[in-house]
């Protein structure tokens, strides 16, 4: 807002300026229209040349135009020579002004500059504290659900553990019955079992004692029937010895009959055995 009026003030100047030159000037154009409308005075008549008449030099050439034009020429160059001058210390003095409102522009515009940094300063302090404490209360919000999600859990977690012991109890006892009835169950089967086998076995074993008592009576039979055949034999062979002795004695048997006699003998022996 400063820089605007700064701005404004040095237009103004500067137009006021431009005013105090154009005025000069127009005061000057209307003394050159004045100069010019006047009618500078005529010269005398010159006697007319004959047409057959021309300058002879530039001299006089130059000389004519200095009386016609001379007065105003040189009126218009000290005009343009003042004018350039209230020019010049315009333009020195416009420089001035506008190098000063540029140093008060710059120094506004620090200023303000400076301003405008600490009052965005302020403001992003003051968002940023705002989004702190929304960030803060969000956070406890965040903790508040989170503690009391925490805290229902772990309530569900208890009720089902209990839930879950229950039914574990529940089950055990179950299982528990069901295995003492699997017990008493397989107790009895093995008690019947037990009661079967040892009535088999207690009959195997009777007839075993009887095939034994039998196979006893049998071999013992068998044995006296070997014993008496095997003492009949002794009787026999101890017989024939005997005879074969007094056979001996007596030299009645040859040696071809003898020989035939103990393969005989020999032969019987061997049956018996």
């Amino acid at each position: 807002m400063f820089g605007k009026k700064s701005t404004d003030s040095s237009v103004t100047q500067t137009e006021f300026a431009v005013d105090t030159i154009a005025q000069p000037e127009a005061a000057s154009e209307k003394d050159s229209a004045a100069t010019t409308n006047v009618p500078s005075p005529q010269p005398a008549p010159k006697p007319e040349p004959a047409a057959t008449e021309i300058p002879e030099t530039d001299t006089e050439l130059a000389r004519l135009r200095d009386i016609l034009f001379g007065g105003q020429a040189r009126s218009t160059e000290k005009r343009i020579g003042d004018l350039e001058i209230r020019l010049e210390a315009v333009r020195q003095e416009l420089s001035e002004l506008v190098e000063k409102k540029v140093g008060n522009l710059d120094q506004t515009a620090g200023n303000q500059l400076a301003a405008t940094r600490t009052d965005f300063v302020e403001r992003l302090n003051m968002k940023t504290e705002a989004q702190s404490n929304h960030l803060r209360t969000a956070q406890q919000t965040l903790n508040d659900r989170i503690e009391q999600q925490h805290t229902d859990l772990s309530a569900q977690i208890r009720t089902t553990q209990r839930g879950l012991s229950e039914r574990l109890e529940t089950q055990q006892t179950e299982q528990a019955a069901q295995l003492r009835e699997a017990q008493k169950e397989l107790s009895q089967r093995l008690d019947t079992l037990t009661a079967d086998f040892m009535s088999q076995l207690r009959q195997i074993q009777k007839e075993l004692s009887g095939r034994l008592d039998q196979l006893s009576e049998t071999q013992s039979e068998q044995r006296r029937t070997l014993q008496a055949e095997s003492k009949q034999r002794d009787d026999e062979l101890r017989k024939e010895l005997m005879n074969f002795a007094s056979l001996l004695e007596s030299k009645k048997v040859s040696r071809a009959d003898l020989s035939q006699m103990l393969s005989e003998l020999s032969q019987r022996m061997r049956n018996d055995e």
